[in-house]
């Protein structure tokens, strides 16, 4: 596999450890799936190929923008139904955040929990729904990582104005 960049926006610690109880409570059903682990849990602002990485570092030295509010209201599925995740909505903020580094279209915030089979994602589903709850989470930092492996090259921490 061809190595690429993702700019991720990171959550707080608290939106850390509710995405990984619901992760856990999906992953002691015996399910592993194929989402990369050990990275902490984010939205994928952009994807990008290695030769943006300048470009990029610079974007995020500069990125001037206070956390942002994340309203987890829906789980869902895409990519053949082999992908669970939790959404947050699609504020101007978080749209605000993401345009910073990108602008693709058609995308769709989300906090992917397990990347498996059409069968387990749906089978996961059932079980996430089943506990699933809305909540507010906030991105606290991005980041800028190379995969695979998962690498960590640049940080930026949102900070309150003023």
């Amino acid at each position: 596999m061809e190595k690429f960049l993702c700019v991720l926006g990171i959550y707080d610690e608290e939106t850390q450890r509710a995405l990984g109880e619901y992760q856990r409570a999906i992953l002691a059903q015996g399910f592993t799936g194929r989402q990369t682990m050990g990275i902490p849990f984010h939205v994928t602002l952009g994807t990008f190929g290695l030769d943006r990485r300048e470009e990029l570092e610079k974007r995020l030295l500069a990125l001037e923008m206070e956390p942002v509010e994340a309203f987890f209201n829906h789980m869902g599925l895409f990519e053949g139904q082999e992908v669970l995740f939790l959404s947050p909505d699609a504020t101007q903020e978080l749209l605000a955040l993401k345009e910073a580094f990108s602008e693709e279209k058609g995308w769709t915030a989300h906090t992917t929990m397990l990347i498996d089979s059409r069968e387990n994602a749906l089978r996961a589903m059932e079980i996430l729904g089943e506990r699933f709850r809305r909540f507010t989470g906030r991105i606290e930092r991005v980041e800028l990582y190379e995969f695979f492996p998962s690498k960590k090259l640049a940080e930026k921490k949102l900070r309150q104005k003023g």
